[in-house]
């Protein structure tokens, strides 16, 4: 009985507590005990604040210079974006094997910009906040407008290993921003110089005349041929629609039989370009400018390709003349597993050594500092061998290569100097 008596009273106190506890005066004291709870004392607020002044003083303190990418790594671009970044990131981390960079290790924050505008705009401002000193974006200014628009706010560095808009060039993209590639003009022009040293006096030029570098490319290869005395049986241009009646009736065939056909194309207009005339049965030497130089470009997409050569920045193969390219191919692998699969890596090999000279040479990262460094040199040296930018904030001199398809593989043939280098 005593221990049942016990059992019921403790049933009427719960019982008894519980009610108290749904009462208005039990929520106001709940509601104060919450806010009590949520706001912190003085003593808190002052260990709050100490806390977060220790970890900005780390991050200040902290010995890496971070430097941000963004670039495509799937989708339109990514067959000219994605071999140079590669590459910068293995001249990186070479360069932190042997110490970093003014004392510190250097952070590359990679990001994928997927040729979205959307996206790039976001990993600009996630860049940007993280506090780069360097921003390497795609090689077309359509899809680097947003990084450029940050870049130029926050006032730091631009550069691009590819884009080879003449705005870049002319400092019109920003005081602060560089191309590591010169106007398509000028390789057109390299490429009409060195096949008529080679003895060639007749040509067939086709352009993709659905990008502005490919036509530059081949006008200033007919122009530069006309003025040496060059004759060309076929000027004309073609895309995915109009090359098979360009190069396809039995007419025109009869035009082809030249000494070398130049093609200035991209990829798909340049592989149907090299189908149709293959296809026709023509064996004549064919020639492409490096506008054609992609990672997405196989010569087993070809029947019968032959002899064909194709104009690019350096060897994939370990087969290039200069050491320092044959490094670079190594320390693309050392990041991708698997060699280059176009010369256009080197173009991201060569800014990150640019950029590593002028800021050693500056002793600082600072942006403006590091950009009035660059401007103030007439060359420097870089994995692919001498460039220049001559006053303006684009290369507008380097060796190109020419390469040769031998067996399937394009593989080193011979350098085209520029004129004076």
């Amino acid at each position: 009985m005593h221990y049942l008596q016990r059992c019921l009273t403790a049933s009427l106190l719960a019982l008894c507590l519980i009610s108290c506890s749904n009462t208005n005066d039990g929520k106001v004291e709940d509601v104060e005990t919450s806010v009590e709870a949520e706001t912190p004392s003085s003593s808190e607020i002052e260990t709050e604040s100490s806390t977060q002044e220790v970890i900005v003083e780390a991050i200040e303190d902290e010995d890496v210079i971070r430097v941000g990418l963004i670039i495509d790594e799937e989708n339109i671009m990514s067959s000219y974006d994605r071999q140079p970044g590669v590459a910068f990131v293995g001249m990186i981390e070479e360069y932190n094997r042997q110490g970093g960079l003014l004392g510190k290790r250097i952070e590359v924050l990679r990001e994928n910009g997927e040729s979205r505008l959307s996206v790039i705009n976001g990993a600009a401002e996630k860049l940007i906040k993280s506090g780069v000193q360097l921003l390497v974006v795609t090689c077309e200014l359509d899809f680097a407008a947003p990084v450029v628009r940050q870049a130029k706010e926050a006032e730091v560095l631009l550069m691009s290993p590819c884009a080879s808009e003449e705005d870049w060039g002319l400092g019109e993209v920003d005081t602060l921003a560089f191309s590591m590639v010169t106007r398509p003009k000028a390789y057109g022009a390299q490429l009409a110089d060195h096949l008529w040293g080679e003895g060639d006096r007749t040509a067939a030029i086709f352009w993709d005349d659905t990008v502005p570098e490919t036509i530059q490319e081949c006008i200033a290869f007919r122009d530069r041929w006309r003025n040496l005395g060059g004759t060309s049986t076929v000027e004309s241009a073609v895309n995915m629609v109009t090359a098979p009646s360009v190069i396809g009736p039995a007419d025109r065939l009869g035009s082809l039989d030249v000494d070398a056909i130049a093609v200035c194309a991209t990829n798909r207009v340049g592989v149907l370009t090299l189908q149709l005339i293959r296809g026709a049965g023509w064996l004549t030497p064919i020639v492409a400018g490096p506008s054609l130089d992609s990672a997405s470009f196989f010569t087993s997409d070809i029947p019968n390709l032959g002899d064909f050569r194709m104009v690019s920045f350096a060897g994939t193969r370990g087969d290039d003349p200069y050491v320092g390219a044959n490094q670079a191919a190594v320390y693309f692998q050392n990041i991708d597993g698997i060699p280059p699969a176009s010369g256009r890596f080197i173009l991201g090999a060569d800014l990150a050594e640019l950029w590593f000279q002028a800021v050693n040479f500056a002793g600082t990262t600072d942006s403006r500092v590091v950009a009035e460094t660059i401007k103030s040199f007439d060359s420097f040296n870089v994995p692919s061998g001498l460039i220049k930018f001559e006053g303006t904030q684009a290369v507008t001199k380097r060796t190109l290569r020419i390469l040769r398809n031998v067996g399937g593989y394009m593989v080193f043939e011979s350098l085209i100097q520029e004129p004076n280098q």
